[in-house]
């Protein structure tokens, strides 16, 4: 992370009122369709072991939760998204 970036409290779960677990905080990206790439990129990504795996799904969590927090705080739709509705 870098050290001019802004810290974002983690959204709370509605359904159990918890953050996802093992993170207080995560960094506040630029934009939706950064987050987009960056998700997708996790989600491409063949783990070579189960170790390596873990790591990958608590990233792509980490990632979708971000995204839903900044969609769900009224920021745009990735542009892959808005493409497509068009």
């Amino acid at each position: 992370m870098t050290a001019d970036a802004e810290r974002v409290p983690v959204p709370r779960h509605s359904d159990q009122g918890t953050r996802p677990f093992g993170s207080r905080e995560l960094p506040r990206r630029r934009n939706t369709t950064e987050l987009y790439d960056q998700l997708s990129e996790v989600l491409r990504t063949r783990p070579r072991h189960a170790g390596e795996a873990y790591q990958l799904m608590r990233e792509a969590d980490r990632l979708l939760s971000t995204l839903d927090h900044h969609l769900r705080s009224g920021a745009r739709l990735p542009e892959p998204w808005r493409q497509a509705r068009s």
